[in-house]
């Protein structure tokens, strides 16, 4: 018996041996792209030192600066965004980022319940590319395993290669030299706390949303919602829903107000930032590089306000030391940097329209 029992633990030593052998290998043989990094980012974080993760499409990352929040108001925050990001994926990620982080609160981008909410209309090619991108950055688990079986529109094969991505870039660990293999084995956070800004700007007007008779939001988009309200009351963390201000046209306007009265129904705790009074401050004519995102101007304002909003709303229990303190510190010194030559740019183009 003793030994039958000695013999089945060998094998399971041996069978998570090659388990973390596999991941292992995948996190190095990934793509050099930062939406696939986010992951790694967010793993390299000192454990139970992040008080607030921000999911969403690239309408949160333009939008959030992690070190303006720390500095303004003292508390952490981490992005797990990517751009085109499918909404489907919010759960799954929420379940992920508890699991090695004492989350006190998610915010949740939802524009794109209305931008890419129709996922027929998206099309299983770019839903299947974009949870490529996300998903090759994450660790193998039960999570990991569920989202691609849920939602990854391939055989087996190519699930099995998604969940274990040493299987689908095996190449590449022939092709990078021996400093980027170290580099990546550093697992090192990044630099500027996954901050991803633009300097430059395009002249918009902020728009005026009008109602519809016709409704654009099915049963389906509207339930992707509340898969995101269920989760957070599964997992007991807060969540907040918001809508980042974008130039929207006439439907997205009315699916925006439509998006809008749900959530209020369902009393979701919400904000819209397309509606009612702009809160922010926001200069639509030189705050965003385009459409919708904002550019570093805008998004100082954006972050200004949210962070202020979050810290007196919500009790936020991390607290830092030693080195995990050090690491903010130098963050918001190395972004202080860059912030300042992008602001000096967006202020000569400013200047010169």
């Amino acid at each position: 018996m003793i030994k039958c029992v000695k013999g089945t633990v060998s094998i399971l030593s041996v069978l998570l041996m090659l388990f973390y052998i596999l991941s292992r290998a995948g996190q190095l043989a990934i793509p050099e792209d930062f939406d696939s990094d986010v992951w790694a980012s967010y793993y390299a974080e000192e454990d139970n030192t992040i008080n607030t993760v921000l999911i969403g499409s690239s309408a949160m990352y333009r939008y959030w600066l992690p070190t303006r929040a720390y500095e303004e108001q003292g508390f952490t925050s981490a992005l797990l965004a990517t751009a085109g990001q499918d909404i489907r994926l919010i759960p799954y990620t929420m379940e992920e980022a508890v699991k090695s982080q004492d989350v006190d609160l998610f915010v949740v981008e939802i524009r794109s319940a209305i931008t890419r909410g129709n996922v027929e209309e998206v099309g299983s090619d770019k839903l299947n590319y974009r949870l490529e991108v996300f998903a090759t950055g994450m660790k193998p688990s039960m999570t990991k395993f569920r989202m691609i079986q849920n939602l990854y529109d391939a055989d087996e094969s190519k699930k099995i290669e998604l969940m274990f991505p040493i299987l689908m870039f095996h190449d590449n660990l022939l092709q990078y030299d021996k400093e980027e293999i170290l580099d990546r084995m550093d697992d090192k956070t990044d630099e500027y706390k996954m901050t991803r800004q633009k300097s430059t700007f395009k002249v918009k007007k902020r728009p005026e949303l009008k109602a519809s008779s016709e409704r654009y939001l099915t049963d389906e988009i509207l339930g992707y919602v509340d898969d995101i309200e269920k989760k957070a009351d599964e997992l007991g963390v807060d969540v907040l829903l918001i809508s980042t201000p974008f130039v929207a046209n006439e439907k997205q306007g009315a699916m925006q107000l439509e998006l809008d009265a749900y959530l209020d129904d369902q009393g979701y705790t919400y904000i819209d930032f397309n509606s009612g009074e702009d809160v922010i401050g926001l200069d639509y004519s030189t705050d965003f590089f385009d459409g919708r995102h904002t550019n570093v101007a805008g998004a100082k304002k954006f972050t200004s306000y949210m962070a202020k909003y979050i810290k007196e709303n919500y009790n936020l229990k991390a607290e830092l030391d030693g080195e995990a303190e050090k690491n903010w510190t130098d963050a918001c010194e190395a972004w202080s940097l860059e912030e300042e030559e992008m602001m000096a740019k967006w202020r000569k183009s400013v200047e010169g329209k």
